[in-house]
């Protein structure tokens, strides 16, 4: 036995034995025994896996040393980022998984996000709304904007038509200032309509051009809260050089932009510059031609534009039977007392109604005249008399013509006619 034990310290002493060392350990022993972590780092590490090693982290190891779980902090220094310097950095990342893969089962993180969003969290104050006083994780599931990883507006909101989509609702709303209406693109009428149904019924329907050229944010180029190019003034696109009628002022007095030929004239006074801005002729006709219609204002007679009174609505006919269109084969509104006649014809009753002695004569008579409308020999003009050769020529010898030259003292006058 004595012999055995002086063997063993023999050996246990051996100069040998001392210098045996342990071998080093790679990043490929880990997974020998952390297998889960490993795997974890491998399919979720982000950075911690592409630009580290595990022992860059745990940098020693029992038995040889003590088991090393460094500070985020010592690599995530609080001077490159606000970030940086938040406490219990575990609440939302995990070391070997540090992107966040659920928001939802970590608690309150707006502090979190915003020292990272500052810019996002300024925008939410600027403009509050609901959406101001809730926490990121309600609608941020995970860290990006990736599909899935955030809820889309519809998934809270009532949608504002039945075939309106996500991205619709980011036309007009930005998620960070909802009631900061923003157009990100150009959303259609039909989203507008949603809080704005009479404005846009009113445009689609009488619109004209404003509904057929123009789309609703090409005039409202921004919206309330917002004060800047909400309501464009009318000379942006009608121009004082393209029309005498664009360099008046006070548009709205007349026109309304959603329907903008729609034009009520009842409430302007005096309007027959506004007028004749557009409708020069009818102006020069007034003047030129001076009746009691001059003096009166356009409203008098159009209460509504594009619309007039009748004449027999004011005036007396000159005939039970009459009606506007016979006044209108006479007379022209701007010029009453400048008689026209229009290619229709004039019943010889209207004529008659001034006329009574001639048009008597003409029923009385047994000629061929009888027969005529009386501006076939009275054209065009009012007191346009044609002379009788103008018809007949000469139907006598020239001796006959040159000794009588008026026609009438044979044959009594066109409208007495005596063959």
């Amino acid at each position: 036995m004595l012999r055995l034990a002086l063997l063993l310290l023999t050996v246990v002493t051996s100069p040998a034995w001392s210098a045996i060392e342990a071998t080093p350990l790679t990043d490929g022993d880990c997974v020998k025994c952390h297998k889960q972590p490993v795997e974890q780092l491998t399919t979720q590490g982000g950075k911690h896996n592409s630009e580290l090693s595990c022992l860059e982290c745990h940098s020693d190891h029992p038995p040889m040393g003590e088991a090393l779980i460094p500070e985020c902090s010592e690599c995530h220094d609080g001077s490159d980022s606000d970030h940086f310097s938040l406490n219990n950095c575990q609440q939302c990342h995990q070391p070997h998984a540090p992107v966040i893969a659920d928001f939802t089962t970590i608690g309150t993180v707006r502090t979190g996000c915003v020292s990272c969003h500052s810019d996002i969290d300024t925008a939410m104050n600027t403009v509050p709304s609901l959406h101001s006083e809730q926490d990121c994780s309600e609608c941020h599931i995970e860290h990006g904007t990736d599909e899935g990883q955030v809820l889309t507006c519809l998934e809270c909101h009532e949608a504002h038509s039945d075939e309106m989509t996500y991205s619709d609702c980011l036309s007009c709303h930005n998620p960070h200032q909802p009631t900061a209406y923003q157009w990100s693109n150009e959303p259609s009428a039909n989203l507008c309509r949603a809080c704005h149904s009479e404005t846009v019924d009113m445009v689609i329907n009488q619109g004209a051009a404003h509904a057929t050229e123009l789309s609703c944010i090409e005039c409202h180029q921004s919206h309330p809260p917002q004060t800047e190019a909400v309501i464009p003034a009318c000379a942006e696109c009608h121009q004082a050089d393209d029309s005498e009628h664009f360099k008046l002022e006070d548009c709205s007095s007349c026109h309304n932009p959603h329907a903008p030929l729609d034009i009520d004239l009842s409430d302007v006074s005096p309007i027959k510059p506004v007028c004749v801005s557009c409708h020069a002729t009818p102006g020069k006709q007034l003047d030129q031609h001076p009746t009691a219609h001059t003096e009166m204002d356009c409203n008098e007679c159009h209460q509504q534009h594009g619309d007039a009174m009748e004449c027999l609505e004011c005036h007396d006919g000159h005939s039970a039977e009459m009606n506007y269109n016979d006044c209108l084969n006479c007379h022209q509104p701007h010029q009453p007392l400048q008689l026209q006649f229009g290619d229709r014809g004039v019943k010889q009753q209207l004529c008659g109604s001034c006329h009574r002695v001639q048009l008597t004569q003409l029923v009385n008579n047994t000629s061929l005249h009888a027969e005529l409308e009386c501006i076939v020999c009275h054209k065009r003009t009012h007191k346009v008399i044609l002379t009788c050769d103008n018809c007949h020529g000469e139907p006598h010898d020239s001796r006959m013509h040159q000794q009588f030259t008026n026609c009438s003292k044979c044959h009594k006058g066109p409208h007495n006619l005596r063959n």
